[in-house]
Formats: C-alpha cells, sequence, structure tokens
C-alpha cells in the first residue's frame, strides 16, 4: 500500500484495518512458510559438502525425511495462510461494494441521468476487483518477498560475505528502475481504465437500445463505431503493457549482469578452493531468492497502479455528496393522510427555470390533473413531490410537515407511482408485484391482480404469477406491463397516487382496461395526474393548468372550458384530443 498516496490509502486502509487480525494470523502462517522454502538450498549443501563426500546413505535419507517433514508443515500452513488472506481480501471487496452501491442508491437523479448505467456497473464491479486483486497478490508478495529478501540477504552473506556485498550494492539501481517506471504506469493506468469505462458504457449503450438500432438498421454503424473505439483504446492498451515490458526487461538485464559475475566469481572460488561447491550451489540458490522476490515487487507495481486507479475511481463516486438528504431527527409519519400544499415553489435545472412561484393547496383525498404544454413543469413538480429534488425556493408540505424534514424512506413507502413507460424487473410477475411490499401474501398479491384487471392474462400465461417478465418487462405488452404496475401500487396500498401519462402510449382497449384499473385505484387517495387524454382528465376534481412553469389556470374542465384560456386554446390545438384518438 505504500505504492498509494497518503489519502487514499488511509481511505483503503479504514475498509482493510477492520480484518487486520485475519491478516496478521495469515502474516504469520507465511512467515513459516516462507522461512521453510529458504531453507532448501541448505539441505542441498549438507547433500554436495557432506552427504555425497562421505557416502553416508543414512544421514542423507535423514536429510530427505527431515526436508519432507518440513514441507508438509509448510504446505499445511501455506493453505490456512492464503484462506485467511484471501477470504479477507474477498471480505474488503465485499465492503467496498456495499457501501458504494449504498451511496449510489443515495445519490440524486440528475447524476443518473448524466451517467452511463455500464460505466457505473464498471466501477463497481471491475474497478473493485482491482483492489481485491491488490489486497490478496501485494499483501503475499509484499510479505512472502520481504522474509525472503531477509533470509536470502542473511544466509548469503554467511556463505561468502564478499559476493553477497556485491549482490546488494546493485540493489539500489534496480530500486531506481522501478522508482523510473512507476509514475507513467499510473498515467496510463488511469487513461486506460478510463478508455474501457466509456467502452463499457458504449457496449451498454448499444444493447438498450438494440431494438432501435435494428428498426433502423444501423447494425454496421454500431459495429463501426464499436471498432473505432477499440481501434482508438489498442494502442494505449499496448503501450501501458510494453511499458511494463520494458520496465521487466531492463530489471532482467541488471540481474543477468550480477548473475553472470557471481558464476564467474563463484567457479573461480569453487576452483581454487577457497568456497566449496556446495555453498556455491547454495549461494546462487540464495541469489534467485533474493532478486526473485524484486522481480515479483516489480511486477506488483502494474498490479498496485491498476488498484490505485481503480479505488481512485471508485472514490471519484463516493466523494459525489448527494443532493438530497435526510435531516438528523426527521419527523415519522406512518399514516399520512395525503394534504399537499405547494406554497411559492421555484426550481431551476441547468438548462433554466423549470418552477416559478407555484403555490396550490390539495386537501387529503382529491384528484388532481396537471395539464400543459411540454417542458411547463409538470413533471418537473411530480419529481420535487417525490423529494428526487428539493425546491430551490418555497416549501412543499405534507400534512402539514415540511417535506424535507420527514422520514425519507418512511415517506417514499407511501406514495405509489405509475408511469408511461413502468420499468419491470427480470423475474417473475410475483416478484414485480410484490416489488413495494415483499411480505405480501399470495392472496394479496391476487387481489391486487384481479383489481387491475391482471388476473385475466396472467392466469393464461405458463406458471401464472411465476412467469417470467424478462428484462424490463419485455415479454408483456404495454397494457400488460402497466396493469402490472398498477397492481404493484394496488399492493402498496399508498396515500398519495402519482400517474405520470400513464395511458397515453396506450390503444384503445388498453387504455379502457388500464383506466378502470386506475379507478380502482384512486378511490380514497390523494391523487396527481399527468396527462393529455380527455377521459383521464375529467375524473379530475380540478385541474391545474401550468404554463412556463407557473399555475396559469385552476378549475373543473367545465369551468375552465367555459372561459377563454390556455386550457380552452389546448382543447383548440387537439392536444389532448389527439392523445386520445
Amino acid at each position: 500500500m505504500s505504492n498509494l498516496p497518503m489519502p487514499v490509502a488511509a481511505r483503503l486502509w479504514s475498509y482493510v484495518r477492520r480484518y487486520k487480525g485475519l491478516l496478521g494470523i495469515s502474516a504469520l502462517g507465511n512467515l513459516i512458510t516462507v522461512t521453510i522454502a529458504s531453507m532448501a538450498p541448505l539441505f542441498v549443501k549438507l547433500v554436495i559438502d557432506e552427504a555425497i563426500p562421505g557416502r553416508n546413505v543414512p544421514f542423507l535419507a535423514g536429510i530427505v525425511l527431515v526436508f519432507l517433514a518440513f514441507e508438509a508443515i509448510r504446505y499445511f500452513v501455506g493453505y490456512g495462510h492464503h484462506y485467511l488472506l484471501y477470504y479477507a481480501g474477498q471480505r474488503v471487496v465485499f465492503d467496498i461494494r456495499r457501501a458504494l452501491f449504498h451511496h449510489l442508491q443515495m445519490l440524486h437523479l440528475s447524476f443518473y441521468e448524466t451517467q452511463r448505467t455500464a460505466s457505473l456497473v464498471n466501477r463497481v464491479v471491475h474497478d473493485a476487483a482491482a483492489v481485491q486483486q491488490f489486497i490478496t497478490t501485494a499483501l503475499s508478495t509484499v510479505s512472502n518477498s520481504l522474509v525472503s529478501l531477509a533470509l536470502a540477504t542473511t544466509i548469503m552473506f554467511f556463505l561468502n560475505w564478499k559476493m553477497a556485498l556485491f549482490c546488494t550494492a546493485s540493489l539500489p539501481l534496480y530500486f531506481s528502475v522501478v522508482h523510473l517506471y512507476r509514475r507513467g504506469l499510473h498515467t496510463r493506468s488511469h487513461d486506460v481504465q478510463e478508455r474501457q469505462s466509456a467502452l463499457a458504457g458504449t457496449l451498454g449503450e448499444t444493447f438498450s437500445g438494440i431494438k432501435v438500432v435494428k428498426c433502423f438498421a444501423q447494425e454496421d454503424h454500431e459495429r463501426r463505431r464499436f471498432l473505432q473505439r477499440i481501434r482508438e483504446n489498442l494502442p494505449h492498451e499496448l503501450e501501458l503493457t510494453l511499458m511494463g515490458v520494458r520496465m521487466w526487461l531492463l530489471l532482467a538485464g541488471i540481474f543477468a549482469v550480477v548473475y553472470g559475475s557471481v558464476l564467474l566469481w563463484g567457479g573461480t572460488s569453487v576452483m581454487y578452493g577457497t568456497m566449496s561447491l556446495g555453498s556455491f550451489v547454495a549461494f546462487t540458490s540464495y541469489l534467485m531468492m533474493l532478486y526473485g522476490p524484486l522481480q515479483n515487487l516489480s511486477n506488483l507495481i502494474q498490479i498496485a497502479t491498476s488498484a490505485r486507479t481503480g479505488f481512485e475511481r471508485i472514490l471519484s463516486l463516493h466523494d459525489i455528496r448527494p443532493h438530497i438528504t435526510e435531516i438528523a431527527n426527521p419527523i415519522s409519519l406512518p399514516n399520512l393522510r395525503g394534504a399537499v400544499d405547494f406554497d411559492h415553489i421555484a426550481f431551476s435545472y441547468d438548462r433554466g427555470i423549470a418552477i416559478n412561484d407555484f403555490s396550490l393547496s390539495v386537501p387529503a383525498g382529491e384528484i388532481v390533473a396537471l395539464v400543459g404544454p411540454s417542458g411547463s413543469g409538470k413533471s418537473t413538480l411530480i419529481s420535487l413531490l417525490t423529494r428526487f429534488y428539493d425546491p430551490s425556493a418555497g416549501v412543499i408540505r405534507i400534512d402539514g410537515h415540511d417535506l424535507r424534514t420527514l422520514d425519507y424512506d418512511l415517506y417514499r413507502q407511501q406514495i405509489g407511482i405509475v408511469l408511461q413507460d413502468n420499468f419491470l424487473f427480470s423475474g417473475s410477475i410475483d416478484e414485480n408485484i410484490r416489488y413495494g411490499r415483499p411480505d405480501a401474501t399470495e392472496d394479496e398479491v391476487c387481489r391486487a391482480a384481479e383489481l387491475a384487471n391482471a388476473w385475466e392474462f396472467i392466469a393464461k400465461m405458463e406458471g401464472g404469477l411465476k412467469a417470467q417478465v424478462g428484462q424490463g418487462g419485455a415479454t408483456l405488452s404495454g397494457g400488460q406491463r402497466q396493469r402490472i404496475a398498477i397492481a404493484r401500487c394496488l399492493l402498496k396500498d399508498p396515500r398519495i397516487l402519482i400517474f405520470d401519462e400513464a395511458t397515453s402510449a396506450l390503444d384503445n382497449e388498453s387504455e379502457a382496461l388500464v383506466q378502470q384499473s386506475l379507478d380502482t385505484l384512486m378511490e380514497g387517495r390523494t391523487v396527481f395526474i399527468v396527462a393529455h387524454r380527455l377521459s383521464t382528465i375529467r375524473r379530475a376534481n380540478r385541474i391545474v393548468v401550468m404554463e412556463s412553469g407557473r399555475l396559469a389556470q385552476l378549475g373543473t374542465h367545465q369551468e375552465l372550458m367555459a372561459v377563454d384560456g390556455p386550457y380552452r386554446n389546448l382543447q383548440k390545438l387537439s392536444v389532448v384530443h389527439e392523445a386520445a384518438a
């Protein structure tokens, strides 16, 4: 972790330290295994210098038995060491992913409107996996290498201190090469991972819009777009790999010079009798143990660089502060009446003002329709009511309480939303209906499906409630998806209902069935309807006509048609009639 800048290293350590006990035991096991492995050349020395010259078979057999006993211990302890190490690494990444996913769930809608889904998936899955690889590889490699270096250096000085001094004198040059390449590897690794994330975003976008791609016969265009991306990435990915290869070749060259010098020096020493053959063989083995760990440490740089980049990208998401936050001691309203009061509300997007000084009081149980041209602020008002955003001015009160002071989850649990294109999760119909209330009984699920006019088609499907709907509800028609969404709302039993163009995309037959379901759902609840169809709007107690984020008119259908104003103009322009056709 010394390869990471301190702020990043400290934050990674905040996850790792929870498992420092396991890692400490693992490190102790690693010390035992490396120490035993480091004794192998000494066994060879004894065989060459003692057993073979004296033709002492019992002594040779004793050496072999001791060697095998030590190896058995090493394998047993090594298994435990690796188990604890990998378990700790998995748990660290589990904690990182859990924290990141929880944080992403809390972020505002505007964040998701500007982010590619596949890019976010790439950070949660692949960047976190790079951190895991670093933890498991680094801790094992570093501890192995340090112990091996210490033991190898000590024994080499014991065998021949002059040659050992020569070998260790080359280490500063070795580390200088590693330091020289480290910064460049980090920069290029960051660039490559950003490019791969963009590539994942392109793929996700193409697969999500595959129907559009096929409808417009743009398969070749998408192939060319993907090919262009990977061609642009190729030289950068290749250069990252080649930079690592160049570093490795330089380090290998340094080792070759040192090893060749030892062969010459040690070989002549054996020839002239100043060094035993066993000592020479053992020394060269320990030289490999000295430079082998150094090679492993240099290879670790690329893994550490990838992990550092990945963790920095994770932190860049984790450091985004949510716009919607809950106060320290929120008010709990487990049984909303559903009274809503918009008090001089204002809200702006980056592109301009969306809501401007809007005021409206809606008593509990009233049905209110919101109409107006595109961009008049209808959907934005709904987003403020659901607290996807907070108003920049003014107050929204629920049963007399400022919405921003309410328990966030408890409030959302009492709101139901039916959209124009409701999202269904891959899974069964039963799971989708239960989504807002997983503990519901099967009878309650069936009752909700019946009230939503969905049971008729569900009963005909193979598996009934257990039938799979496919990703996004692909196996169902638009009307069927809407009725499943209404059943989901009915089962949740919300106090405030929102219909955002809930029937505008349906044919007349489906619209009639869905409208019956909506009528059932609206009974006794506070309802906000964003719609164009006259059949839906007429059911409202009051109609709110919006223009440029303001309340332009307010009244019943008959009252608004009786005066010359925006609502009658909407009728004349056939906005409502065209949507109802």
